[in-house]
């Protein structure tokens, strides 16, 4: 990995990818702190509380500052509300997402994946993946539609496997990637 600047924020027609802040917690802590959200996570707790939130964006911060993850908080452009969540752990590529419920299905998922992936890239790692539950069949979707492939990596537990290379990215086609 480059020692290149981690980036401030990333823009998509919709949305502005920036850290996480103390004021963000309440509106993004509604969101995640749903069933429907959380169930698919594997590090979020449930019920997601405020004091949740201050300490992710905490330890968001602290991640930052290390170099360890790349953890962005996805907010509409137009009026700031946010919709979701996209992280990098930088020394694996392993990428991590969510979208509150009412942010769901109009491809939101799909702006921030494509802003965070070629940012990944730009930072020197060769290769992004990602852990999804096998029943996820939304985020199964998006990861395909971005152009991530399913990996069979002879772990058979209970998640499905799906990466994406830099070699890969640079021949997707621009409605792909």
């Amino acid at each position: 990995m480059t020692g290149a600047p981690l980036p401030d924020r990333l823009d998509t027609a919709r949305l502005t990818l920036r850290p996480f802040r103390l004021e963000d917690v309440e509106r993004f802590a509604r969101l995640i702190g749903e069933w429907e959200v959380a169930r698919w996570l594997a590090r979020v707790p449930h019920p997601y509380g405020l004091e949740d939130g201050q300490a992710w964006v905490a330890l968001a911060a602290r991640n930052r500052a290390e170099r360890a993850s790349l953890d962005l908080l996805a907010v509409r452009r137009d009026d700031g509300q946010p919709v979701g969540g996209i992280g990098v752990i930088l020394a694996d590529g392993e990428v991590g997402y969510w979208l509150g419920r009412p942010h769901q299905g109009i491809g939101y998922g799909a702006e921030m994946l494509r802003a965070v992936v070629p940012a990944a890239f730009a930072l020197g790692l060769p290769r992004l993946w990602a852990r999804i539950a096998p029943d996820n069949h939304r985020s199964r979707r998006l990861l395909e539609t971005v152009g991530f492939t399913p990996l069979d990596d002879g772990d058979h537990d209970d998640a499905d496997h799906y990466e994406l290379t830099a070699g890969r990215w640079r021949f997707l086609t621009p409605e792909t990637a």
